[in-house]
């Protein structure tokens, strides 16, 4: 099981913030998604007894971002279980999303299912990821959606981090930088469970969006 974890973008919306230095819980908002990931995946490698890989990917003020990761390292080096870090640079992360998708995609482990996943979620936890887990068997994806209203499924919205069979992996690499992954999910068999718990929406793209998240 790997996950590539997105870390790239420019924050345009975040004014002259990068709001993957910004503080969260201690640290930055970087490193808590990150440390949230590898806390699954050690777990994971250790009940299925298998190497996990954290693969985040970086572009903008990737330097800054790779140093907030220091403690992402420090898990890795502490931990008894076969997890590892890898960070991956996309000089083309002004090309959008889907160009830093690609980027870490290349690197998924051979064989290895993959959850794609934001470094501006910090209120997804292990617990998130695991959930995910059993339900991929017999489809190709396992997108989570979050009922905004908690009354009808026509108002679910779509949300990360999103789990993939590695069959999607060459799928997603023939693309070109302009698709996304919605699109390409359009075709395939997706398990969409339906959830109340607004933790698989919540991204940071604001100041108030900061804001709510740390209150």
């Amino acid at each position: 099981m790997d996950i590539v974890m997105l870390a790239a973008g420019t924050s345009s919306r975040m004014g002259k913030e990068n709001k993957m230095l910004l503080p969260y819980k201690d640290t930055t908002m970087v490193a808590h998604c990150c440390l949230e990931a590898l806390r699954f995946l050690e777990r994971h490698s250790l009940e299925n007894n298998r190497s996990c890989t954290l693969i985040v990917v970086t572009g903008y003020r990737r330097r800054s971002v790779e140093k907030a990761l220091l403690p992402c390292k420090l898990f890795v080096e502490k931990t008894d279980a076969p997890v590892q870090l890898l960070i991956v640079d996309n000089p083309d992360y002004r090309n959008g999303q889907f160009s830093s998708t690609k980027k870490g995609v290349a690197e998924v482990t051979e064989g290895s299912p993959f959850f794609i996943s934001l470094a501006d979620m910090p209120l997804v936890k292990p617990e998130h990821y695991a959930e995910l887990v059993p339900l991929l068997d017999g489809h190709d994806a396992v997108r989570p959606f979050c009922r905004t209203d908690g009354k009808t499924e026509e108002d679910k919205v779509p949300g990360h981090p999103v789990l993939h069979e590695y069959g999607l992996k060459e799928t997603i690499m023939r693309c070109p930088d302009d698709c996304t992954v919605s699109r390409i999910l359009r075709d395939c068999n997706v398990s969409e469970p339906l959830f109340t718990d607004p933790s698989w929406i919540r991204d940071v793209d604001s100041e108030q969006d900061y804001m709510q998240v740390n209150s």
